[in-house]
């Protein structure tokens, strides 16, 4: 593109030349015009010549003050963009305008919504999961969580905490949901296994006790422990739930209160502390675990995406569906955002300032020339046909 403004200035010398050895056999009253616009149009191309190359180095390599402007003034040039980015682009009211002016929330639905925004949703969800739990396997991750892990329950104190749990699963009665349950596997257990357990007392009677005796009174115990499961089972209010929860609650206040109990707590926690084998087994099952994760994401039928997937459009319909969401939506990002710009655009001003900074000053020179440097050699070309055409309007001035 640089031949162009040279081929120009090329043409304007030799007009120009051509005006001052005028052939004869052409009128005379041509020459002086088309010196006036060759002369001109010389004056110009250089002109422009000497601005644009000015800009990022001294013409001819002269020294002339006030040449090579962006490699001498490459630091003033990366703070005055900084500012001016920081002021015209990040400032809050100028980000909340734009933000005003877009349902973000509605156009976030609709792109969730279509298959494209699905599956990005579902293959960065997978795969971010996937880096995670492959992170895990790391030999040094898995010793910096373990150290970690150590460390921590090493500041617990074990026998309050389980007090606490205890406290909470006796809130609202959560305790006796649980202790239901288990009346109910231990009903079925003992039902179940009744022949066994008839079979072990006779195998372990003496001798010299008749076995039908000894059935009997198997009988009607595993009878009598049926029937008193089953009672407590369906009765909330059974005399020996109220005993239970009161054991119950008098256990909870000895784990908080009873220095036996926490130096039984403390015993405890040194134990599983120095239980090398206990450690190695929970990693094998945490592994298997993250191994099975990680077989069912390489899965395209994964569970996980699917859910995943399926998760992501009900969440899509919802808001898509609801105004007032939307609106509530729009205000939270919008607050986030202005507040995340407002805390941070002199950050982001200063990386700006910084990185240009940091650069070279011929290859920012480079850089910026190789960016525009089409559009100053059209400059070029405008600067010499415009200078052609005023010096034709100065040359009509002249002989009016």
């Amino acid at each position: 593109m640089k031949r162009l403004p040279l081929l120009l200035l090329a043409l304007m010398a030799a007009l120009f030349f051509l005006s001052l050895n005028w052939p004869g056999r052409w009128p005379a009253s041509w020459a002086p015009w088309l010196q006036a616009f060759a002369e001109a149009g010389m004056v110009g191309a250089l002109a422009d010549w000497f601005a644009v190359v000015a800009l990022f180095r001294h013409p001819l390599g002269i020294p002339i003050p006030h040449t090579a402007i962006i490699p001498n003034r490459k630091n003033e040039i990366g703070d005055n963009l900084a500012r001016f980015v920081a002021e015209h682009f990040l400032h809050p009211d100028v980000v909340r305008v734009k933000l005003q002016s877009v349902n973000l929330a509605r156009n976030a639905a609709l792109w969730l919504k279509s298959p494209g925004g699905r599956n990005r949703v579902e293959e960065l969800g997978v795969g971010v999961t996937r880096r995670v739990l492959g992170a895990l396997h790391e030999a040094r991750v898995r010793q910096f969580i373990g150290r970690l892990g150590s460390r921590r329950l090493a500041q617990f104190d074990l026998a309050p905490l389980f007090g606490r749990a205890l406290d909470w699963l006796i809130q609202d009665g959560r305790h006796q949901d649980l202790l239901t349950q288990a009346l109910r596997f231990a009903l079925v257990a003992l039902h179940d296994n009744r022949d066994l357990i008839r079979g072990n007392v006779q195998r372990e009677s003496p001798w010299w006790l008749p076995g039908f005796i000894d059935d009997r009174i198997v009988v009607q115990m595993l009878d009598r422990l049926e029937t008193l499961l089953l009672e407590l089972s369906l009765d909330p209010d059974h005399a020996l739930r109220g005993d239970f929860n009161g054991w119950l609650a008098r256990w909870a206040g000895a784990l908080q209160g009873s220095p036996e109990y926490r130096r039984w707590g403390e015993d405890l926690k040194q134990d599983l502390l120095a239980n090398e084998g206990l450690q190695d087994y929970l990693y094998r099952l945490w592994q298997d675990l993250v191994d099975g994760l990680l077989a069912d994401l390489a899965d395209p039928a994964s569970g996980f995406r699917g859910e995943l997937g399926r998760l992501t459009e009900s969440l899509a319909t919802e808001l898509e569906q609801d105004p007032a969401m939307q609106a509530l939506v729009n205000r939270w990002l919008e607050e986030l955002a202005v507040r995340a710009v407002d805390e941070n655009r002199l950050a982001i001003a200063s990386l700006i300032s910084d990185t240009v900074r940091s650069w070279d000053p011929a290859e920012t020179s480079r850089r910026i020339e190789s960016a525009i440097g089409r559009d100053l050699q059209f400059i070029r070309v405008n600067g010499t046909l415009v200078g052609g055409l005023v010096g034709l309007i100065i040359h009509a001035v002249k002989i009016l």
